[in-house]
């Protein structure tokens, strides 16, 4: 487990990461993890900003928030399927090729229905196949 985060874990997948004009397109892309049993539903449109800034600090000198946008969710068992997916952020180009066996980790901790107002961002970390975060 990344950070404790067991009740608050959302993780972000994909089959297929295309990258291009500073987007990442995710393709296949689907949210899974524990929050999805006590959470709201997600809207059919909508977006969430992720702070990623903890983990590349040394990479990128500014703070890295990328707007994750999708556009169509269709729920299976575990599963919240995202359709049109688009990851953007200016620095989008310096980061690795997101391969599609990484994932990101979310802390939704700070975003129950009384403390969401007050953060605009979600704390997220890149991590590889075997659950390890990158070092960058």
């Amino acid at each position: 487990m990344i950070l404790g985060m067991d009740r608050y874990r959302l993780e972000l997948h994909w089959d297929r990461a295309d990258v291009k004009d500073g987007v990442v397109t995710l393709i296949g892309a689907y949210f899974t993890g524990p929050v999805l049993n006590i959470s709201q539903r997600l809207n059919e449109k909508d977006q969430i900003n992720i702070d990623m800034s903890n983990q590349y600090i040394v990479f990128v000198p500014n703070f890295y928030i990328a707007v994750v946008k999708w556009n169509g969710i269709r729920y299976e068992y575990d599963r919240v399927y995202l359709d049109n997916v688009r990851i953007e952020n200016k620095h989008i180009n310096s980061t690795p090729k997101l391969k599609h066996s990484d994932y990101f980790v979310i802390d939704t901790s700070k975003h129950e229905e009384q403390t969401h107002p007050y953060y605009m961002n979600y704390d997220c970390y890149l991590v590889n196949e075997n659950g390890e975060l990158y070092k960058f």
